[in-house]
């Protein structure tokens, strides 16, 4: 056996901003159109954590946020079974045996995340390597990223200025929601935003749309033929509506990122999902999620990733052959966010992320004072 994990630690990290951090990506001009992010009144969000990996040389690996609640999953029930593994040993950390009777659901699987991608950190660091040429090779020096909009007020004057803005500097795509039934108007308010985004954006941009399961089937069946019209790229969590609907009206379902267990996983791979949209860092961390990309290839199903961790997001892509991962999603008001606490955030320049070559699966993060325990060997 070579270097081992010495230390699991919880560090706490600055609290989420309440203004927008200086990584902002939308031009000035665009900032009336903005919408207060909803991860900013999220519970998660109200205190957030590092995990610290530390080997027998002294080297630490980090990765964040996690929220409390993670962060203690991580104490509990990852930390003791990975103190004394093998830096190296990448596979037992991808999948470890977990101690405690409640081993499966979200937060184990983020906190099994956070391990697993503070310790690529960790392995980076104590090579010297970057973790694109630790995980198998870097493939590509350049990935796209999708603009999620989600942040936008998408019936703000400004609303198509801003996705013809996006077109224009590069975005693989914009993602956009529509309020209509939630604030139970009919399904033609709807259409009549998707066409107004349409127009502003030619017919050769992609455009998708997030539902996040909310749409009442017999709506969803309603805005189908315009969302075909519009020639939607894909829908996201459209909910109840069967395949047999979508495919009729040769719409793509796009869903994945709260599919946290391999079971979970291997359900949406075996049914009607063509876009497969894993978080790494909430489904299993980098390791796990680019054996289930390989899966996905083998079915025809297209891997975009969720950017709930951006950092991984880029490291799973960087991996992975194009035709597999094609982009990535960055969240344009979230993001920044989720990015305040690291030294450098990752922010896309027309429409694109450089993966690191240099060590560390990110830049760093700019910890707050207060100390918080952890398991040691």
């Amino acid at each position: 056996m070579g270097d081992t994990i010495t230390a699991v630690s919880i560090r706490p990290l600055p609290p989420t901003p309440t203004q927008a951090p200086d990584c902002q990506v939308l031009p000035d001009w665009a900032c009336p159109a903005q919408r207060p992010p909803a991860g900013r009144v999220w519970p998660e969000s109200a205190v957030r954590f590092a995990v610290e990996v530390v080997d027998s040389t002294g080297v630490a690996g980090t990765f964040g946020p996690v929220s409390a609640s993670v962060a203690a999953v991580v104490r509990d029930q990852v930390a003791p079974v990975v103190v004394g593994c093998d830096v190296d040993a990448w596979r037992v950390l991808a999948s470890p045996a977990l101690a405690g009777r409640h081993v499966h659901g979200a937060h184990v699987r983020l906190a099994v995340s956070a391990v697993e991608l503070a310790a690529w950190d960790l392995r980076s660091l104590h090579h010297g390597a970057a973790v694109g040429a630790l995980v198998g090779g870097q493939r590509r020096t350049q990935v796209p990223v999708y603009a999620s909009a989600l942040g936008i007020d998408i019936d703000h004057p400004l609303a198509a200025d801003i996705a013809a803005w996006l077109t224009d500097t590069g975005f693989w795509a914009s993602k956009w929601a529509l309020p209509g039934a939630d604030r139970g108007e009919p399904p033609s308010r709807d259409a009549q935003r998707l066409r107004r985004l349409r127009d502003a954006v030619g017919d050769a941009a992609r455009l998708c749309v997030d539902v996040g399961g909310r749409w009442p089937l017999d709506y969803a069946r309603q805005m189908l033929p315009a969302l075909a019209e519009v020639g939607v790229s894909w829908i996201e969590e459209p909910g109840a509506v069967p395949a047999s609907d979508l495919l009729a009206y040769g719409l793509a379902r796009a869903e994945g990122e709260h599919d946290y267990d391999p079971a979970d996983q291997l359900r949406a791979l075996s049914g009607d999902v063509q876009i497969w949209q894993p978080d790494p860092s909430w489904c299993g961390g980098l390791a796990h999620t680019l054996a289930m990309v390989e899966l996905a290839g083998l079915r025809g199903i297209r891997t975009i990733p969720h950017g709930g961790g951006l950092a991984a997001a880029l490291a799973l892509a960087e991996a992975a052959p194009a035709h597999l991962v094609p982009a990535i999603e960055y969240h344009l008001t979230l993001e920044p966010l989720r990015q305040a606490a690291q030294l450098h955030p990752l922010i896309p320049v027309h429409g694109t992320l450089t993966p690191r070559t240099a060590p560390g699966l990110t830049s760093g993060y700019r910890l707050a004072t207060t100390e918080v325990t952890g398991a040691n060997a």
